[in-house]
Parts: structure tokens; sequence; C-alpha cells
């Protein structure tokens, strides 16, 4: 049972108010973003001080996201997203608080990202684990393309073109304005899950017993995810396209000023291309899917990604750096939908905590790897990242596109 039994084109109001949690939640995620770093420039000029946000934000989830997941699969997913969106707006409003009275410190910051970076762990895993029960899962899975559709246009859009320039617009009027808006927005996120059904933020084990929290409860989404013949393979093309991805987009900034010569105050313009790029997949993939099937539009996404790339590195020009990230951001885009609808449809809802956490562990877990040994290329040539991490990923389609093809039988 699903708690949207109706079956028209709507999603009804349960996602719409799951989806405003995710528009909240996701302008403060982009409001942190942005305004870290910059604060984090306004405490020092040590480079590698400053890189360390950077790590923060992503280092949670190489450590607690398979706990994470554990938790989102054993406790109530609504209450769960509420508690983790409301401890960030605490600690968001608390750095509010310590930037308007001048007594910010690099440690703190760093340790608030953390929080910030750990948190949404579990605000992640819960919110998309409760998408199946929400949205529903019709024949065709058309409900899931159309929800996951709406849910990854909404982050990018949200974080890129909204959060990101009003962030900056409102740190140049008062270092502690971002913070406040990151807090408010948590604060939205936290409400409207609460207010979804209570049958939504239940785990559906069938007969099966609630679980403990145990190494071996902890590694049953590994185990899931290892054992499938679809995701397994899934999982490490996933893990190879995003540890590539970083290696191409390591030196990006480097490639901006010095190759393509533009002035630092076009670079931030010139990086949403990608995000541009993002918004047209969103809206045209559940219509890709329909006419061509999943394994063809997931075969096709990391092929345009990897040629997109290599053609930034071969042709470093303006035109053809602009037109390449736009097919990326669609193409990446493309591929998130379809793979996040696949897990949703081929995991058990016991597991949906557990397999997200383990995905994301893994998969971004090793971008760190692609941005140095991206960082090593760009010292060679600042072509050489965006030409071997295209050719990588192109590659890395071919050799399984007898598995995305499996997808299309799915549909």
């Amino acid at each position: 049972m699903t708690v949207e039994a109706a079956r028209d084109r709507r999603l009804g109001p349960s996602f719409t108010r799951l989806w405003g949690a995710a528009i909240g939640s996701n302008l403060s995620d982009g409001f942190a973003a942005t305004a870290a770093p910059l604060l984090a420039a306004t405490l020092t000029r040590d480079p590698v001080l400053i890189s360390l946000v950077g790590v923060a934000q992503f280092l949670p989830w190489l450590l607690l996201g398979v706990l994470s997941g554990s938790v989102v699969d054993r406790y109530d997913r609504r209450r769960v997203a509420a508690v983790a969106c409301a401890v960030r707006a605490v600690v968001a409003a608390g750095v509010c608080v310590l930037v308007a009275t001048d007594t910010m410190v690099m440690a703190v910051l760093v340790a608030a990202v953390l929080v910030f970076g750990a948190f949404e762990t579990v605000a992640d895993g819960s919110m998309q684990a409760m998408v199946p029960s929400i949205a529903g899962r019709d024949g065709d899975g058309a409900r899931l393309v159309r929800a996951n559709s709406r849910l990854q246009g909404t982050e990018v859009v949200a974080q890129n073109f909204v959060a990101a320039p009003l962030a900056g617009v409102l740190f140049a009027v008062a270092a502690a304005l971002p913070f406040v808006a990151h807090s408010a927005g948590y604060v939205l996120a936290a409400v409207l899950v609460l207010m979804l059904p209570i049958g939504a933020g239940r785990a559906h084990r069938g007969d099966q017993p609630k679980e403990k929290v145990t190494r071996r409860s902890l590694a049953e989404g590994i185990r899931f995810l290892a054992g499938h013949p679809v995701l397994s393979r899934l999982w490490a093309l996933n893990i190879v396209l995003a540890m590539l991805n970083a290696l191409a987009q390591a030196v990006f900034v480097l490639y901006v000023l010095e190759l393509l010569d533009l002035p630092e105050a076009v670079y931030g313009v010139f990086a949403m291309a990608a995000a541009v790029g993002a918004v047209l997949g969103a809206l045209v993939a559940p219509r890709l899917i329909r006419r061509l099937g999943r394994g063809r539009v997931m075969l096709g996404s990391v092929l345009l990604t990897g040629t997109s790339y290599a053609l930034c590195g071969f042709v470093p020009h303006v035109a053809a750096a602009s037109a390449g990230l736009v097919i990326v951001g669609g193409s990446v885009a493309a591929w998130n939908i379809v793979s996040i609808t696949v897990r949703q449809e081929l995991v058990p809802d016991r597991l949906l905590g557990r397999v997200h956490g383990a995905w994301r562990t893994f998969g971004w877990g090793l971008m760190p790897v692609g941005t140095l040994l991206g960082g090593l290329l760009g010292s060679i040539d600042l072509r050489l990242p965006f030409i071997v991490g295209g050719m990588g990923i192109a590659a890395g389609g071919l050799l399984l596109g007898r598995t995305l093809s499996v997808l299309s039988k799915t549909d």
C-alpha cells in the first residue's frame, strides 16, 4: 500500500509537501555552500585551511553514510528528517550569532560544516526513501520518474540559481545574513516533513521484525547492492563515474581563468552552464525515458558526458566549453533520475536508507581521489583532466552497455 492512492498524473498534496521540504533544505544547502567558503576567506588566507571547508562538506558521507542509512531504515523517516533539519537550523543560527558578534573562528566554522554534512546524510536519505511511498510505484514507473525529475530539477535551481547568487549578495551586505536564511530554510523543511502522512515515514518490512542497529544490519545495504545482478554493476559504474567526474572538474577554475582567459567576475556565470543543462535535463528526461527506454537514456547520458568533457579539453574555447558543460549538466541529471528511480523500484523499502547510504559512501567517498588525480594531471596541462576524465567516462559506458540495456526491459 502506498500513502498516495490516487492514480492520476498528479503526484498529490503529500508529494507537494515533500517537494516543499526539499526546496527548503536545498536552499539552505546552497546558502551554506556559498557562504561558508566566503566566511572562511575572511578568517584566513591559508589555502589549506580554506580547503578544509570543502573536505568537511563531503567527509561525513564517507564516514557516516552507511550508519545514517541504517538509522533511516530503523526509525520514523519523517521524524528523522525533521530532527536532522532542526539540528542544522540551530547550528546555522549559532553560526549567525558568532558572525554577527565577530567571534567566529576557523575551527568552529569547520566543525559547523561537519555538522551540516553529517545531518545531511540523514535528511537526504530519509527524504529520498519516502518518495516511493508518497509518489507511488505504478506499473511503468512513470510516477517515480516524474517525482525524481521534479526533485532533481528543484535541487539544481534552488542551490545554483537562487541560493548561490543570493548568498553572495547577502554576504556582501552583512556576513551573518546568509546564515539567517540558511537556518530558516531548514526550519521550513522540518515543518513540512512533519506534515507528511504517518505511513510515509514507516519502512515497510512485511513480516520481518524491526532490526537492531548491528554490524550485520549496517552491512546489509552493501550486501544487497553487491549481490544484485543489475544494481551491483550500476553501483560499480557510478563509483567510477563519480571519481572521473571529480577528476575532470578538478582544475576547472584554472581552466576558465587561465586557459579560456576569462576574468574572475565572469567565472560564476560561466560555471552556471552545467546548472542550466541540469535543469533542461530534468525537464526532458521523462519524455526521453518513455521514448527510448531507461537503458538507452543512461547509456546516452554516459557517452554524452564523456565526449563533452573531452570536447572541453580538445577545444579550449569559450563557446565549445559552454556547450560541453550544458550537455554534461543535462546528461548527469538524466542519469541521476533513472538511477534513483531504478534503486527505488528494485530495493526493498526496508533497505532503501542503507542502500542509499552505501551508494553515496563509496560514490562520493572516492571523489577526493579523482580530484587529486585531476590536480596532478592539470599540473602537466590544464586540458588533460578533461580529456582523460572524458575518455574514461565514455569507455566506462561502453564497457557496461549491455547491463544498461537490460534496464529497458523494466520500462
